[in-house]
C-alpha cells in the first residue's frame, strides 16, 4: 500500500506540468514575426511532454495493475469492495481517454510546429489556440485520474482495511 500511496503523490505533483496560458490574440504581423521562434518553444515543450508522458504513462500503468491486483486479493478473499471496483473502472475509461487527449493533443502539437507560420500567421494563432485547448484537456484528465487514485485510496482505507 505505501508503493500505491507513493505513486498517487508522484502524479499529484506532475498534473500542472500540462498547462500552457492563454494570452489575447496580436496583430498579424506580430504573430509572422514572432512565430519561428515560438515554433522553436513549441519542440522544446513537445519534447519535455514526450518524457512526461512516457514517466505518467508508467505511473498510470503501474497504478491500474496495482488497482486490478488488490481488487483481485479482495475478491479472492471474499471481500466485497464494489466501491472500489466502480473506481478501478472509471480510472481505466479516463486512462483510455487521457491517451486518446494526447495523441491528439501531440500531433496538434507536431502540425504547429510544422506549419509554414509566416505564411498564414492567423492560422498559426488559430491552430496554437486549439493546442492550448487540448493541452487544458489533457490536464483535465490527469487531474481526474490523480483524484481517481486518490478516491481508490479513501475508500480503501475507510471502509476496506477495517474489514481486514
Amino acid at each position: 500500500m505505501k508503493k500505491f500511496l507513493t505513486i498517487a503523490i508522484a502524479t499529484l505533483s506532475m498534473a500542472s506540468a500540462f498547462i500552457l496560458p492563454a494570452v489575447a490574440m496580436p496583430s498579424e504581423d506580430v504573430i509572422s514575426i514572432n512565430c519561428q521562434s515560438a515554433q522553436y518553444v513549441l519542440s522544446q515543450i513537445e519534447k519535455t511532454d514526450a518524457a512526461l508522458r512516457i514517466n505518467r504513462g508508467r505511473v498510470y500503468n503501474e497504478a491500474i495493475n496495482l488497482l486490478y491486483a488488490m481488487n483481485s486479493r479482495l475478491s479472492a478473499n471474499k471481500v466485497s469492495s464494489p466501491k472500489l471496483v466502480e473506481i478501478t473502472s472509471q480510472f481505466d475509461d479516463e486512462l483510455a481517454r487521457f491517451r486518446e487527449l494526447y495523441n491528439e493533443y501531440d500531433d496538434k502539437l507536431t502540425s504547429l510546429i510544422d506549419m509554414k507560420c509566416q505564411e498564414k500567421p492567423s492560422d498559426f494563432y488559430t491552430q496554437l489556440e486549439a493546442v492550448r485547448e487540448s493541452r487544458n484537456q489533457l490536464n483535465d484528465s490527469a487531474k481526474t485520474l490523480d483524484n481517481l487514485l486518490n478516491d481508490y485510496q479513501t475508500e480503501f482505507n475507510d471502509n476496506v482495511r477495517p474489514m481486514l
